[in-house]
């Protein structure tokens, strides 16, 4: 199972009106900014602005 199918599994607990983008999509880019060395909100910000926006 691909990382990507194990993180659709998890259960998304989040109010309607707080899901913008899916809950895999946010944990996928939050752990490849954390193995890229992004540590902290602000770093984790600019990482997924650097990639969404390529």
């Amino acid at each position: 199972m691909s990382l990507i199918e194990q993180l659709k599994q998890i259960p998304d607990e989040r109010h309607w009106r707080g899901r913008r983008h899916p809950l895999w999509m946010v944990l996928c880019l939050s752990l490849l900014s954390f193995l890229c060395g992004y540590r902290g909100y602000r770093p984790l910000t600019d990482f997924e602005q650097q990639v969404i926006c390529k």
